[in-house]
């Protein structure tokens, strides 16, 4: 029988990478480890966007035009719509709101709204967000941020928020 000189055999077992490359004999890892820094620390989880349904919507603003507050300030214009039944509800900015609405796909149709009739100072930003109400066709949700289009102009921009609509 042959014997292989221990030399050739050391260098041959060096050669070959091992399973543990990279870690001590303790099992913690070396610099000599590469490791892209991502992978170092997990990314932050992405900040998930608001829901078209269930979310209270602040009007932001209209026809391009910041939005001021309403006559009311405690009722900012804004709704939320309600999935069972298609429901929306919400503030003109001055006088409550009721009605439904239609969604299918990027479309969204408001049906029939109907509002209380209380006087107010001024109507300009009510009037102004019923008439932007009743004109849309669609809608695009970006983040905390909801766009409604009347076919392809932007009608009114509104915000997820948890104040009183």
């Amino acid at each position: 029988m042959r014997r292989i000189p221990l030399a050739l055999l050391v260098m041959t077992l060096a050669a070959c990478p091992s399973p543990r490359a990279g870690t001590t004999a303790g099992g913690d890892s070396t610099a000599a480890t590469a490791m892209p820094d991502s992978a170092a620390e997990p990314p932050a989880p992405p900040t998930p966007a608001a829901a078209l349904e269930g979310t209270a919507w602040r009007l932001v603003d209209i026809g391009g035009q910041p939005s001021p507050a309403g006559a009311d300030s405690s009722r900012h214009p804004g709704f939320t719509l309600l999935a069972e039944g298609h429901k929306v509800q919400g503030s003109a900015g001055c006088n409550r709101m009721m009605g439904t609405y239609e969604v299918e796909g990027a479309k969204l149709k408001f049906g029939p709204l109907a509002t209380t009739r209380m006087a107010c100072p001024a109507m300009e930003t009510e009037t102004a967000f019923l008439k932007a109400l009743g004109a849309t066709t669609g809608y695009e949700l970006s983040g905390n941020s909801l766009t409604l289009f009347g076919g392809d102009t932007a009608v009114a921009r509104l915000e997820s928020g948890s104040g009183p609509t």
